[in-house]
């Protein structure tokens, strides 16, 4: 007996030595019949062993449920247990009731814990709450969005996340709740992306992996248009603009939205740009400028993006996007020039040899003379021909015989070219002027 006391007393201090301080009025004495019980169902816990838990267990939680905090935490195992396996509704409703006094007991004796404080606690009833009645979400949402706006990052991956399933449950249920559901998806986007920044390298793509489940709930969810999403992200992204792998999340997020317009996503590129520059983030800057009619600006990424390329294919889309700008600013000698580059490193893209013909095409007047005027159109042809042989594809190859026909209309007539002796059909011809090309003199 004097060893079993003994025992008892060593276990009574290793309990206290664990255990946060109840509220003075709700605190009493912890009695050997008390220890003793929670050693029994601590250990079938431990293994467990539930049915064995259950006695001791409800024996402490009656007797002493100041005692120590593990009546709570292994309570929910036990109590979970036991609605998990009654089969009559009306028991099953009362011990789900239990479940739930549990929690708030825990809040009662031992809720200033700091390592477990009030909200935490509430979050873990939430999610009890919901698994056993997944249909009733407005109390579990407020438990879980007290925690979640409190600790953030420090609340809990799980939490975080049921949380924000909980909260698109509740807007699919009621649209009206867009607002809450786009606050929500910003507290979890912060939250989520304060975790990644503080997680060991190991880890954070495992994290990042929830980041893109938000974004892709978001998506799917329909709430939110690409103006709300410029308003959610812009100040995010200048607080986390020397973070590359959130600019980069963020980026690959707008691109799913098809955002590629906003502000946010050009400011996202900007500073991604500038600290990992690549040809493909050269590209995307450039092509966002143009699409702002920056083209003095499109020209110098595009170019960027040149240089950063390793293929000569690479290469050649740049030049040609480089070409396209200057296009637009009506240089067609310039734009030329870049066509002809991208060709020199891409003798097979069409895509040049067409805008070349454009370019010919398009030309204005390169003579006073209305018939030398026409041969602009042999270059253009020439041209056509050239990217209908790049490129054999079907819409390639349509498209060019389109060109190849409608611009062969605006030829010469015979008579005009009889009336030239410096013309001969058939012969080869200089087109002058900034066009510069060798071609053959052809009547329509």
């Amino acid at each position: 007996m004097k060893a079993l006391n003994l025992f008892l007393l060593t276990l009574c201090f290793s309990f206290i030595a664990g255990t946060a301080s109840a509220q003075e009025k709700k605190s009493g004495e912890v009695t050997e019949e008390c220890m003793q019980n929670l050693s029994l169902f601590t250990t079938s816990c431990k293994h467990k062993n539930y049915a064995d838990a259950l006695g001791p267990w409800e024996k402490a939680y009656a007797d002493c449920p100041y005692a120590h905090k593990n009546i709570y935490i292994l309570g929910v195992q036990i109590v979970s247990w036991q609605i998990d396996n009654e089969k009559d509704a009306a028991k099953k409703e009362e011990l789900f009731q239990k479940l739930m006094k549990l929690y708030d007991d825990q809040i009662l004796y031992f809720g200033n814990d700091p390592k477990n404080p009030n909200e935490e606690i509430l979050a873990d009833k939430a999610v009890s709450s919901l698994k056993y009645k997944p249909n009733e979400l407005d109390m579990p949402y407020k438990w879980l969005k007290e925690a979640v706006t409190k600790f953030g990052a420090e609340c809990g991956i799980s939490h975080i996340q049921t949380f924000f399933t909980t909260s698109y449950s509740l807007y699919k249920k009621d649209p009206s709740l867009t607002e809450q559901f786009l606050g929500d998806y910003t507290l979890c986007s912060a939250a989520i992306d304060g975790i990644i920044a503080s997680a060991q390298s190991q880890y954070k793509e495992t994290y990042g992996q929830y980041k893109a489940y938000f974004d892709n709930m978001l998506a799917q969810s329909g709430a939110a248009d690409c103006k709300k999403l410029n308003e959610i992200y812009a100040p995010q992204i200048e607080k986390n603009k020397a973070d590359i792998a959130y600019l980069q999340r963020t980026i690959a997020f707008f691109k799913n939205m098809k955002c590629t317009e906003e502000e946010a996503y050009f400011a996202a590129a900007t500073y991604a740009h500038a600290i990992q520059p690549s040809a493909e983030s050269a590209a995307g800057l450039g092509s966002m400028c143009y699409n702002k009619k920056d083209y003095a600006k499109a020209i110098e990424y595009f170019l960027h993006g040149v240089e950063l390329s390793s293929t000569d294919e690479e290469k050649a889309d740049g030049l040609l996007r480089v070409a396209t700008c200057y296009n637009a600013q009506n240089n067609s000698v310039k734009a030329r020039e870049f066509a002809k580059k991208a060709i020199d490193k891409n003798p097979n893209m069409a895509t040049a040899y067409l805008m070349l013909g454009y370019l010919y095409a398009n030309a204005g007047s390169i003579s006073d003379d209305p018939v030398l005027n026409k041969t602009k159109y042999w270059a253009a042809v020439d041209q056509f021909i050239k990217a209908r042989n790049a490129d054999s594809s079907e819409e390639n190859v349509k498209q060019a015989n389109t060109l190849i026909s409608t611009y062969s209309a605006h030829f010469p007539s015979k008579e005009e070219i009889f009336m030239h002796p410096d013309i001969e059909e058939g012969k080869a011809y200089f087109v002058g002027g900034w066009i510069s090309e060798s071609t053959t003199a052809r009547a329509k």
